[in-house]
């Protein structure tokens, strides 16, 4: 609390002078214009930690600032308030992507899944860390944070690890999820720490002498063997009698804490660009929306502080994976979470005026599930009036707010490239005894992807993998209609505009009649789109072709924001 109370007078403070004085000059300016390359090479550099910034938050600091602070600002932000009043408000492509319109490697995201398919055993290996040796696990100290046991120990080989128990009532629930959803993570392409479904006598857990654990009363106590006993009367165990948790991998580094979902880590050279214009940021809601993390919020990422090649770099993760798909952590999760905000101003505004009779598509929801979790170890997760474009995370951060239908359209593609066996290999991880959970999580995962493909594809002309051919007559440009390749709702109809062209297509194949290709504009812009699901054309994707001798060929994709 007494962070929050120092919080409160410093955003009360920029709130008042800083969002009156330059509120509305900063946002006419606005953010400069992207380059084409981005620079995403790490540069590793001979940082002191000991000055390096640690950052703090919690639920209610983060409460706090985007609930009250930042929806209060952006009533002082005359250039922003300006453009929502004209209807021109602008939107912010995003920063991170090369001229392919693509998102390189960097500290944020690695390629995996979306470039080339991973093996089974990859996706089952996730980050490739081990789980803790066999032996005795020596208990460090309990965990402070969130609603269950936790453990913090050191197994027979000095590894470090973090124990989280499932609820006893919902046996399986959260470590699987943590599991599964970790490894999604992990092969999209975000950096995550290592996740394992572990099983144990409760003998294995031996307190250090020092251990120590706080009590309801908020006290440090020492954490002996029979406390441990105690604290995990409430943990759920298999029908064999052993324990079972998560085990989560402590990362080699030095940890920073989280990282903005804003803005940038200032003294750091590899993290210039406010972080609500990455496009690895923005898509993280897409990203929670296909496993329904509602809780992907700033204090679930962290910053690391890591060796590299001729130095160190700080890498950016996402973690704490354990109320992802149908697990809230300590039980099921609630019906409304993914439907609306922790605050949700505008639902309760609508409450207010039809007097309460206005019934929420989660409250539909639960009253068709006959307001029950049908099965335990699944909890609660399907997706009746899911809405991939309404979907909402615990709070309202900026960087989920600006994602553009570009930034959409590319999470889609990564999430549409996991087969049905490669989620199955990844759900065997969570080591689930009933086969109907199984099934059911992989039918509802694969039906919310199919769901999220065909939203986010209908926002702009799916089409991808181009190639450029170049005839005595023309040119031929061939692409990939996504939606139809992965088995969606596809277009019915293309067009292609060009400088003097313009003629429509019942396929993904362009013949674009020139005279000579020698004529030719250099560069040549084409404009290609598509037909939506109301059959109104789609937004544009735009490709620019450069001469290479006496051919053409692609030298940028832009789509329309």
């Amino acid at each position: 609390m007494r962070e929050l109370r120092h919080r409160f007078k410093m955003k009360r403070t920029r709130f008042v002078f800083l969002s009156a004085a330059f509120g509305g000059f900063l946002c006419l300016a606005g953010i400069p214009a992207f380059s084409a390359e981005p620079d995403v090479s790490p540069k590793t550099v001979s940082f002191d930690a000991e000055k390096l910034k640690k950052n703090k938050t919690g639920l209610y600091a983060d409460i706090f600032d985007q609930i009250v602070y930042e929806k209060g600002a952006q009533f002082l932000r005359l250039g922003d308030l300006a453009r929502r009043l004209t209807g021109k408000e602008k939107r912010i492509p995003a920063r991170d992507v090369n001229i392919f319109d693509e998102v390189p490697d960097s500290l944020f995201f690695t390629n995996r899944q979306g470039r080339e398919p991973l093996s089974k055993e990859a996706l089952r290996d996730g980050t490739g860390e081990a789980v803790p040796a066999e032996g005795d696990w020596t208990v460090i100290k309990g965990k402070t944070e969130g609603v269950n046991a936790g453990f913090f120990i050191k197994d027979s080989t000095g590894q470090k690890f973090l124990l989280k128990f499932d609820p006893i009532d919902y046996p399986e629930l959260a470590s699987a999820s943590e599991s599964i959803s970790s490894r999604i993570f992990y092969a999209a392409g975000y950096n995550v720490p290592s996740y394992h479904v572990v099983e144990f006598p409760l003998d294995r857990l031996v307190p250090a002498p020092d251990a120590k654990f706080f009590d309801q009363d908020g006290f440090n106590k020492p954490l002996t063997k029979e406390k441990i006993a105690e604290l995990l009367h409430s943990a759920g165990k298999t029908k064999e009698g052993l324990y079972r948790a998560s085990a989560s991998k402590f990362l080699k580094g030095e940890i920073l804490g989280p990282f903005s979902l804003s803005g940038c880590r200032s003294e750091d050279p590899n993290d210039t660009v406010p972080h609500r214009v990455l496009r690895t940021v923005r898509a993280l809601r897409i990203m929670a929306s296909w496993v329904n993390y509602y809780d992907l919020r700033m204090e679930n990422t962290m910053d690391v502080l890591e060796d590299s090649a001729g130095g160190k770099v700080i890498r950016h993760y996402v973690y704490d994976f354990g109320s992802t798909l149908g697990s809230a952590g300590y039980g099921p999760k609630p019906p409304q979470f993914g439907h609306e905000y922790i605050f949700d101003y505008r639902d309760i505004a609508k409450a207010l005026f039809t007097l309460g009779f206005w019934e929420k598509p989660w409250q539909k929801r639960w009253d068709e599930n006959k307001r029950r979790v049908s099965m335990r170890s699944a909890g609660y997760f399907d997706n009746l009036y899911f809405n991939p474009g309404k979907w909402k995370p615990q709070l309202p951060y900026d960087a989920y707010d600006e994602l553009t239908d570009a930034d959409g359209f590319w999470a889609a593609k990564i999430i549409l490239s996991f087969s049905e066996e490669d989620l199955k290999a990844i759900i065997e991880t969570g080591k689930l005894t009933n086969d109907k959970v199984r099934e059911y999580i992989t039918g509802t995962l694969l039906e919310r992807r199919k769901l999220i493909g065909e939203y986010w594809f209908d926002q702009t002309a799916p089409l991808d993998w181009f190639q450029i051919e170049t005839r005595a007559e023309g040119l031929t440009v061939r692409a990939t209609d996504l939606a139809l390749y992965y088995g969606l709702k596809a277009s019915a109809r293309y067009r292609v505009s060009a400088p003097g062209f313009e003629k429509e297509y019942d396929r993904p194949e362009f013949f674009i009649e020139t005279g000579k290709p020698a004529s030719l504009p250099d560069p040549l812009i084409l404009e290609v789109q598509s037909t939506r699901s109301d059959g109104r054309w789609s937004k544009k994707v735009c490709l620019t072709l450069a001469r290479r001798g006496d051919r053409f060929e692609l030298s940028k994709i832009e789509r329309q924001l």
